[in-house]
């Protein structure tokens, strides 16, 4: 079975970068790509896989350093406004309509609450950064890896 993770964020703002800093835990397990946005190089990145996580940081207005799990039937009925900012969600549902043969069979969506995405800076707010080891914890047991 063919496994990836992939990391989405910007390493320069602070908690943007969290979701690349989880999938550094997976370099050499599990074939890895870090993406700097949300694009439809996420459909490239995951196709030929059988089942794919994506990391991100979310601001959904949670205690920052939790983590919020979507699966396919959470996803399904998440819409963005407009056409220029569509969502994992729908660039997925995209991915699906042009290659369902070729998309993952499973794809869980891992979101780590950020507290700060605007100070330039390298390093993870402290409530972030405490939240990787349970994201990794998370994303193993969903790939079925020790």
């Amino acid at each position: 079975m063919k496994k990836i993770v992939v990391g989405i964020g910007n390493p320069n703002f602070t908690d943007d970068g969290v979701g690349l800093k989880i999938i550094e835990y997976f370099d050499g397990v599990v074939d890895t790509v870090p993406l700097l946005n949300i694009s439809f190089q996420i459909i490239d990145s995951i196709l030929g896989y059988d089942k794919a996580v994506i990391v991100d940081g979310v601001k959904s207005g949670v205690e920052p350093g939790s983590i919020l799990e979507f699966t396919t039937e959470y996803w399904g009925n998440i819409y963005a406004s407009g056409t220029h900012n569509l969502s994992v969600f729908e660039i997925l549902r995209i991915g699906y309509s042009l290659f369902p043969d070729e998309m993952p069979k499973e794809i869980k969506i891992i979101g780590v609450e950020v507290e700060d995405v605007e100070t330039l800076s390298r390093q993870l707010t402290p409530k972030v950064e405490s939240a990787i080891p349970e994201a990794v914890a998370k994303i193993k047991e969903y790939l079925g890896i020790n």
